[in-house]
C-alpha cells in the first residue's frame, strides 16, 4: 500500500505518517484563497530544558510531516531558530518537535501567516481533543510502555495491503509517543503490528482509529524469562512493571517504593518526573527477594498517601486518589540543577448569562483555599456581557470560579479545566455545560447527571471496540446536573458501550446504548430509594408548618423529612428553592408546633458584638439530638465581602446547616449557612462561621407568602432558656435519596 511513504533515516524518534493528499473541503479551499505571506519567516523558540533536536512543520491537509525543519542543527533551552515557511496556499499547519531525550511535543493548527512565531515548552502532549479534529487527515497516538525499544511500526488494512514501516528508520523508546497522521478516505481499521528489541512481536487486531485513536503496547508476558532465580551469577533479573495512577485533582510530585516492613524508603521513583491529576507513570523496577512492598506517594501540599503490602508481582495497576482539596501550594518540581521554569498564562473569559450585573469575579487554583483578589476591581459584568481575563498557572489546569452578584447574591463553578474550556458561564443555559469536544459536523451527544454523586470519568466506545479508549472528561469532572455535550464521528455507528466511574470509586457500564435513538442520556449514580444520604435542621416559621432550611440542606433529595426521636419520619412538601440566597421552603401538612419569631423589622438590626445563640442538630449520628452553642455576631459581611452574610463565632459544625441563629432574646436574626470556605490559607482558623442575614430571608418568605411572626425585645433569657423555648420549634432534618 502506498499511502505510508518512507522518510530519509534519522536516529532518533522523527517517525512520518501516512497517506496522499486529498482533495480539501470547502472550508479549507476557502481558507487558501485568503490573502497569505508568500514566504513568512517563522521564529521556533525553545520554552522547554532540553535541547531541541528535530522539527516538522506540515500543513493540515497534508499527509507527510514532511523534512526535518532544523537538518544538522539543534536549538539549545532558551534559544531560538528561524526558516521560511512556503504558506502561498496553507496557512494552518501542524508541528512536531522531538527533544534530545526523546520527548514528543505537537501542535495542530496552527495559524503561522497571523502569527509565524511558536514557543514550545517540551510538555505539551498531543490531547483528546486533538486527535477528534475533522478533516481529510486523520490523527493517532502510539504509546510504547513495552519496557523496550519498539523498533518498527506497519499498519495492515482488512484487505490485507501492508504499509511500510511509519517510523522509517527510527524507533521508539520505552515510555516515547508517536503521533502518526492517516488519510479518512482509506478506511479506518486497522491491524496494527510492531517489533520490539529483544521481545517478541505484539499486534492489535481490528484497531478502529477514527473512534479510538490511542494505541498502546503494554509489556508483553512472552518476554523470555530469566534463566535462573532473580540474584544468581550471570541472571537477568526479573524486572516489575506497574502502572500508577492519579486519580486525585492534585500532582503526585514523589513515591517510594520499598519491600514490605523494611526501615528505608529509598529513592524517589519519579526522578525529575511528576504525575498530574488523572494521568499515570509506569513504574519499573529490578524485583526484590519477595513480591509484596510498601508504595507510598507525596502530594504537592506534602500530604502522604501510602499503600502497604501490595504484591507487586501481580498487581498491574495501582491508583491513588489523594485529598480532595489542598490546603495550599507546594513548591513546583524540578529536574536536578534547573530553575523553576515560568508560570504560564491562560486566557479565560466568564459570561454573564444572568439578568443581574456581576460585581466580583474571584478565580483560583483548585489545589489552594485562597480566593485571591478581586478580578474585576471597579469594572463590572453586565448582564449579556463577557469580561477577559489571564490566569497564571503550573502544570495543572483545574480552577475554581466564585462570582457576586449585585446585591450579593452568589454563584461558583468549582474544578474548572481553563486549558481545555475557555469560556465560563454564569446564570444561564450555559451555566451547568461542559463541552467536550469531538469532531465538526459529528453526532451530538447529551449526558446530563441526575445522581447525587459526581462523575468523575465517562468512557464511550462502540460495541465493536474491544478498548475503553480515552476518558471523555480528561481532567475534568461531571458534578450533579451538569451537561456533557461532545461530538463523535458517524463512522462509528449507533451502537455504543459507557462506563462511568464515580467520585469514590464505583464503576457502573450500559452496554449497547442506540445513540442515535437517544441523542440525550441520563447519567449519575442510581439512587438507592429511601437510603439516609445527608442530614440537616430547619425551623418552623409560620402556624401552618411551614418549614425554613438551606436550599444546599435539601438539594437533590428525593425526599426530606422531619426525623422523630421514636424513628419515625414526617415527610415534607418542597415548596420553593433559592439557590443564590441558599434558601429553601418546605412545609408539614397539619403542623400544630408554634413556630420562632424573627426579631421585628421595626427593631435596631443585629450589630457586631451581640450575643446570639445556635440551636440545631450537628453530627446527629455522633451526638444524637439537639444541640446548644454560644457567641458574638464578629462582623456583618460574609466572606470576600459578601453583603447578604454576617459572620459570628458560635461553633458550628455539619448538620447545623439550615437552623436559626437565635438573639439574646430568643428571636430569630438569621439562618446557619456555612463554616469558612475557601478564604484563607489558614485551614485550621476556628469559629468563622456564617448566616444569612434577616432581610433576605424576610424577601424570601414574603415571595413564597408566607408570613411569620415577629416580636420585639423583651427580657434577656440565658442560653439553657432559649434552648428549652426554641427546641419544639428547630427540627433534625433527613434527606434520603
Amino acid at each position: 500500500m502506498s499511502v505510508f511513504p518512507m522518510m530519509p533515516a534519522r536516529l532518533a524518534l522523527a517517525a512520518v505518517a501516512c497517506a496522499t493528499l486529498v482533495s480539501l473541503s470547502g472550508a479549507e479551499a476557502q481558507q487558501r484563497q485568503r490573502p497569505a505571506a508568500r514566504s513568512p519567516e517563522v521564529t521556533v523558540y525553545n520554552r522547554s530544558d532540553q535541547i531541541l533536536q528535530y522539527l516538522f512543520v506540515a500543513p493540515t491537509d497534508e499527509a507527510s510531516w514532511g523534512e526535518d525543519r532544523l537538518g544538522s542543527d539543534t536549538v539549545a533551552a532558551g534559544r531560538r531558530t528561524r526558516f521560511r515557511l512556503n504558506a502561498q496556499q496553507q496557512c494552518r499547519f501542524d508541528v512536531r518537535a522531538i527533544y534530545a531525550e526523546g520527548r514528543e511535543e505537537s501542535r495542530f493548527g496552527i495559524d503561522l501567516c497571523q502569527r509565524p512565531e511558536l514557543s514550545l515548552d517540551g510538555r505539551t502532549e498531543t490531547t483528546a481533543q486533538d486527535l477528534q479534529r475533522a478533516g481529510p487527515i486523520a490523527l493517532f497516538v502510539v504509546r510504547n510502555r513495552t519496557g523496550n525499544t519498539l523498533q518498527t511500526l506497519k499498519l495492515t488494512s482488512p484487505n490485507g495491503d501492508d504499509s511500510d514501516d511509519i517510523l522509517g528508520s527510527a524507533v521508539l523508546s520505552d515510555g516515547a509517543t508517536y503521533t502518526g497522521r492517516f488519510t479518512r478516505r482509506e478506511g479506518c481499521v486497522y491491524d496494527v503490528t510492531a517489533t520490539f528489541e529483544g521481545s517478541d512481536d505484539q499486534t492489535l487486531t481490528g484497531r478502529n482509529l477514527c473512534t479510538n485513536r490511542e494505541v498502546v503496547f503494554q509489556g508483553s508476558d512472552r518476554n523470555p524469562a530469566p534463566s535462573g532465580p532473580p540474584g544468581t551469577a550471570g541472571a537477568p533479573q526479573e524486572q516489575l512493571q506497574v502502572e500508577i495512577f492519579n486519580r486525585g485533582s492534585i500532582t503526585i510530585q514523589t513515591m517510594n517504593v520499598r519491600e514490605a516492613r523494611a526501615n528505608s524508603w529509598g529513592r524517589d521513583r519519579l526522578g525529575s518526573d511528576v504525575i498530574s491529576a488523572r494521568n499515570s507513570f509506569t513504574l519499573r523496577m529490578p524485583r526484590g527477594r519477595g513480591c509484596q512492598y510498601d508504595v507510598r506517594v507525596t502530594f504537592d501540599n506534602n500530604r502522604e498517601e501510602v499503600r502497604p503490602n501490595v504484591n507487586l508481582c501481580e498487581t498491574r495497576e495501582l491508583s491513588f486518589t489523594g485529598p480532595a482539596l489542598a490546603p495550599g501550594r507546594g513548591a513546583q518540581k524540578t529536574a536536578p540543577n534547573q530553575a523553576a521554569q515560568a508560570p504560564r498564562l491562560s486566557q479565560v473569559a466568564v459570561l454573564n448569562e444572568g439578568t443581574n450585573p456581576i460585581e466580583s469575579l474571584f478565580i483560583s487554583s483548585s489545589k489552594v483555599s485562597t480566593w485571591g483578589e478581586d478580578r474585576l476591581g471597579s469594572n463590572r459584568i453586565a448582564p449579556g456581557a463577557r469580561f477577559s481575563t489571564q490566569v497564571e498557572r503550573d502544570d495543572q489546569c483545574n480552577f475554581d470560579f466564585r462570582i457576586v452578584y449585585q446585591g450579593g447574591r452568589e454563584e461558583r463553578r468549582m474544578r474548572q479545566n481553563i486549558c481545555d474550556r475557555r469560556e465560563v458561564a454564569f446564570g444561564g443555559p450555559n451555566a451547568f455545560r461542559i463541552d467536550g469536544g469531538g469532531p465538526e459536523g459529528g453526532r451530538r451527544l447529551v449526558f446530563l447527571n441526575q445522581g447525587r454523586t459526581d462523575v468523575r470519568e465517562l468512557y464511550l466506545t462502540p460495541v465493536s471496540d474491544t478498548h475503553w479508549g480515552d476518558d471523555r472528561l480528561g481532567s475534568e469532572t461531571l458534578p450533579r446536573r451538569f451537561r456533557l455535550e461532545l461530538r463523535v464521528p458517524e463512522e462509528g455507528g449507533c451502537r455504543w458501550d459507557l462506563k462511568l466511574v464515580y467520585e469514590g470509586g464505583q464503576t457502573a457500564e450500559q452496554r449497547d446504548q442506540d445513540l442515535c435513538a437517544k441523542p440525550e442520556i441520563s447519567v449519575g449514580r442510581p439512587p438507592r430509594v429511601g437510603n439516609l444520604a445527608s442530614t440537616g435542621t430547619g425551623f418552623y416559621v409560620s402556624a401552618t408548618g411551614h418549614v425554613l432550611t438551606n436550599q444546599h440542606v435539601v438539594d437533590g433529595c428525593g425526599t426530606v423529612a422531619i426525623s422523630r426521636p421514636d424513628g419515625k419520619r414526617v415527610t415534607l412538601r418542597m415548596i420553593a428553592q433559592d439557590e443564590g440566597a441558599d434558601l429553601a421552603l418546605l412545609q408539614e401538612e397539619g403542623a400544630t408546633t408554634p413556630a420562632l419569631s424573627l426579631r421585628a423589622g421595626s427593631q435596631t438590626p443585629i450589630r457586631a458584638g451581640e450575643r446570639v445563640v445556635l440551636v440545631g442538630y450537628p453530627a446527629r449520628s455522633q451526638l444524637g439530638g439537639v444541640n446548644v452553642t454560644e457567641g458574638l455576631v464578629s462582623g456583618m459581611r460574609g466572606a470576600l465581602g459578601d453583603q447578604s452574610r454576617f459572620q459570628y463565632s458560635a461553633p458550628t459544625q455539619p448538620g447545623n446547616s439550615g437552623g436559626p441563629v437565635l438573639d439574646e432574646f430568643g428571636h430569630v436574626v438569621g439562618v446557619v449557612v456555612s463554616q469558612i470556605d475557601k478564604i484563607s490559607g489558614e485551614r485550621t482558623a476556628q469559629n468563622i462561621n456564617f448566616g444569612i442575614k434577616l432581610d433576605l430571608v424576610r424577601a424570601f418568605l414574603e415571595a413564597n407568602k408566607v408570613t411569620p411572626n415577629e416580636e420585639n425585645a423583651g427580657q434577656s433569657m440565658r442560653a439553657a432558656d432559649i434552648l428549652q423555648s426554641a427546641d419544639p420549634s428547630v427540627l433534625p432534618l433527613d434527606c434520603l435519596e
